[in-house]
């Protein structure tokens, strides 16, 4: 059975995005950005077809198990 990391992951690539998932000790995350500038100090995600306002990113996360926690909309 996949893990909701992986179905998330899975759905993008069919959008032809990939995500960069970013691991931690307790957590996984992707940010997903609209400017190549967020994506260096996100560490994220950037596709032409991830759109909005300037400096706005969301965050989604997963625990270490890859199941859903939280999705985040950030400026």
């Amino acid at each position: 059975m996949k893990t909701d990391l992986e179905k998330f992951v899975e759905l993008y690539r069919s959008f032809d995005i990939e995500c960069k998932v970013n691991i931690f000790d307790d957590r996984q995350t992707i940010n997903l950005c609209g400017d190549e500038e967020d994506e260096e100090d996100r560490d994220g995600t950037v596709s032409p077809k991830l759109i909005g306002h300037f400096h706005f990113y969301s965050n989604v996360c997963f625990d270490v198990h890859g199941k859903f926690v939280s999705q985040g909309f950030w400026e």
